[in-house]
């Protein structure tokens, strides 16, 4: 089925009409640009693809079993905002196809318990783009993996790759771990990749508690930083997950 005259749809209201079920994964098509908001739990996978459009989508889960989100860019711009709580498996996959297409990804956790990642990004073809910003916080019994792999075959020439993922430690686990995984047979291509495990910054927990806010108030205040200020979703749907976050995932 393919999503025409839609620029917004919400997936998890209980009458939405878009897409495709098949055995627990829906299957949409995108020829039109377009925002989607995901807050259903019950499907397994859920596949994109995405034709001459601009495609934002901000998914939202709590205690996900086993996720996975496929992309396939034929043509176009997407950026793909996630933020769960107490995940456990999560996959995303993306294939960019055509020339100057392009994919942001804002993945962002909150884990009491162990929380896997596998994130993969093939360039298919020249000149796409492709940026993955992975930012989590550990909790109480809470782990973190970040897989990701980029893949850039000899074809995709001038294709750019960029990976930074960090993990915040706001308890004593030592079971973090990040694995930034560039797979490139292109020489004309620009590749990075950043990672980084510990604590907030002090002097940064310090300035603020010298504001006048008490610990508490300023650790949220970094927490919200790190896992929502970099998601690029609607500033109503910003103040809606720094409340969530506050008072339900804390």
């Amino acid at each position: 089925m393919e999503v025409t005259q839609v620029n917004r749809i919400l997936i998890g209201s209980g009458n939405d009409k878009v897409g495709i079920i098949k055995q627990n994964e829906l299957f949409i098509d995108i020829n039109k640009d377009t925002n989607i908001l995901i807050k259903d739990d019950s499907l397994n996978k859920y596949t994109f693809n995405v034709h001459d459009a601009k495609l934002n989508v901000l998914a939202t889960s709590k205690n996900a079993k086993d996720v996975t989100y496929e992309i396939n860019i034929g043509s176009g711009n997407v950026t793909f905002n996630s933020i769960s709580y107490n995940p456990s498996f999560t996959k995303i996959i993306i294939n960019l196809n055509n020339e100057n297409s392009s994919i942001l990804v804002n993945n962002s956790v909150i884990a009491k318990q162990k929380a896997r990642f596998d994130i993969k990004v093939n360039h298919n073809s020249k000149l796409t783009n492709s940026d993955v910003y992975n930012n989590g916080v550990t909790k109480e019994d809470g782990t973190i993996l970040f897989n990701v792999s980029s893949y850039v075959p000899k074809k995709s020439k001038g294709s750019r790759v960029s990976q930074n993922s960090k993990i915040i430690t706001l308890n004593d686990t030592n079971d973090n771990q990040i694995n930034p995984i560039l797979l490139i047979d292109e020489f004309e291509c620009d590749a990075k990749h950043a990672a980084f495990i510990g604590n907030f910054n002090k002097n940064e927990l310090f300035y603020l508690m010298s504001r006048g806010l008490s610990k508490t108030e300023s650790m949220n205040l970094l927490i919200n930083g790190l896992l929502i200020g970099t998601l690029d979703i609607f500033p109503d749907e910003k103040e809606q997950l720094k409340k969530k976050v506050n008072e339900k995932w804390g």
